[in-house]
């Protein structure tokens, strides 16, 4: 009962309102777990989302009827709550989400052709995120986790997110990865990385369930607050006023926007991965039991990060290379973007100056700890910041000597690197062809495929890549 009074006093702080009068029974949960689901659907700038209870409905479908990847460390409680048997033989809960009124239909028409059973069976108890996942509750196991599958309608911004089994093996790819680098190198410093320990898929209808876990949520003395409720109107505001700031932007560019910069350098450094499209529904801020940021943060679904070839050839992960997503390969360089405002409001608390200030800030911090841990002089970090609506970004280049000191590369990974280059071109010139065939660069993309000059070709189609992604404009105020 302690727990749950200090919860409702911190959750009160936060966004005035408390678990105590709600109507829904969100207090059924661990109270880290549930201060979450309030953050996430109270302080949430694109829309409002209810934070009572939902029964969720699921169809049990047998194991061996799906494709499925389940990594060993997964907690027991969550894949007992997810596979149960019954005769012998092993199921699987899958389940339906509550909003979507399009895919889970095509899961029906499926099992009816299977010949197996599209009865609805309800035993989770579910609540709302900001997204396309729910929180999930098993009232046997007690597990708590969270899940995504196919819908036509969520929570933010984006509409019609289906849920592709090649995504989902990509998510669960770099999961695997990240977390046996960490086993051999140990934890992180900046941040705490969620785990998504299984899918589950129906190759005829190219979908699937991605299972994210929710362990690393759990410790006592802390809540977790959505990046984008850090940017919230009123939550924002709230604790940064707590935390005795009388300048709320500069509260969040401290211990939010620096902070993250940290992390996500020090993820690059140690991964070779790099977020596609980073935006403040991927991270949340660490707070101790007074809601006060602690310096780190927790990195979530990064599953469609670019990968710089060089960083997996020096681990000797060509295989890597070769299962990833063809338009997310990067050879020589690093892209780094951030967009703490992309899909929300701008605050009252924040100028579109502030914000661009933060863009500078986020990289100057982001150079500071990328030398740091790389050895790679600040003087070779240097670049032009670009500004594309709420994005910020930069492109770093690792074909130097220091970066190839740092990664343990010398002329074997430079043939190494030609060879995948070789691969990587022939797979993606085509579809650069597709997207925009009367494009200059893709003229010359072209012509370089022809010579079979691969490493040539690769460094145009990175640039289409980008160029069709990004459609940046330089920032006319960065000084550096």
């Amino acid at each position: 009962m302690l727990k749950l009074h200090r919860l409702n006093q911190g959750i009160t702080l936060a966004v005035g309102i408390t678990l105590l009068s709600s109507a829904s029974p969100t207090w059924a949960l661990d109270p880290e777990v549930a201060a979450l689901v309030k953050f996430e659907t109270r302080g949430n700038a694109v829309s409002q989302r209810s934070d009572a209870m939902i029964p969720m409905e699921h169809y049990e479908i047998p194991l061996d009827s799906l494709e499925s990847d389940i990594s060993k460390r997964i907690p027991p409680d969550v894949r007992d709550s997810l596979i149960f048997e019954r005769d012998g033989k092993k199921f699987v809960r899958w389940i339906i989400n509550p909003e979507d009124t399009k895919w889970h239909k095509e899961v029906e028409k499926w099992l009816t052709k299977k010949g197996l059973s599209k009865q609805r069976h309800k035993h989770f108890s579910a609540y709302m995120t900001a997204s396309r996942s729910y929180i999930l509750e098993d009232p046997v196991t007690k597990a708590q986790f969270s899940a995504k599958v196919s819908t036509d309608v969520t929570g933010g911004a984006w509409r019609d997110k289906k849920q592709p089994i090649d995504d989902a093996r990509q998510v669960r790819m770099a999961a695997d990865f990240v977390q046996d680098e960490l086993e051999k190198g140990g934890p992180v410093t900046h941040s705490f990385i969620l785990d998504e320990p299984a899918m589950f898929g129906i190759a005829d209808l190219d979908q699937a369930m991605l299972v994210r876990s929710l362990n690393t949520l759990t410790s006592e003395d802390h809540y977790y607050l959505p990046g984008f409720s850090a940017v919230h109107e009123k939550v924002g505001a709230m604790i940064a006023k707590k935390n005795g700031a009388k300048n709320v932007a500069e509260f969040w560019n401290e211990h939010y926007n620096k902070p993250l910069a940290r992390a996500l350098a020090e993820f690059t450094a140690r991964f070779g991965l790099a977020f596609d499209s980073p935006h403040s529904q991927n991270f949340l801020v660490e707070l101790d039991k007074d809601m006060k940021p602690t310096g780190k943060v927790v990195i979530r679904d990064f599953g469609d990060s670019y990968l710089t070839t060089e960083f997996f050839l020096a681990k000797g992960r060509a295989d890597f290379i070769k299962r990833w997503e063809p338009d997310n390969i990067i050879q020589k360089e690093v892209h780094m973007a951030i967009g703490l405002l992309h899909g929300n409001d701008m605050p009252s608390w924040l100028s579109e100056r502030q914000y661009v200030a933060w863009g500078r800030d986020f990289f100057e911090e982001y150079e500071k700890e990328i030398a740091k841990i790389t050895g790679v002089p600040r003087s070779e970090l240097r670049d032009q910041m670009y500004i594309s609506g709420r994005y910020f970004s930069k492109n770093y280049m690792v074909d130097t000597p220091a970066w190839r000191k740092f990664l343990g590369a010398g002329d074997a990974g430079a043939a190494g690197t030609e060879k995948v280059a070789a691969a990587m071109a022939k797979r993606g010139a085509g579809r650069a062809q597709a997207a925009d065939p009367d494009s200059q660069l893709v003229k010359a993309l072209m012509a370089n495929m022809d010579a079979k000059d691969s490493a040539a070709t690769l460094k145009l189609l990175t640039k289409c890549m980008q160029q069709f992604k990004n459609m940046q404009v330089a920032d006319p105020g960065n000084p550096r």
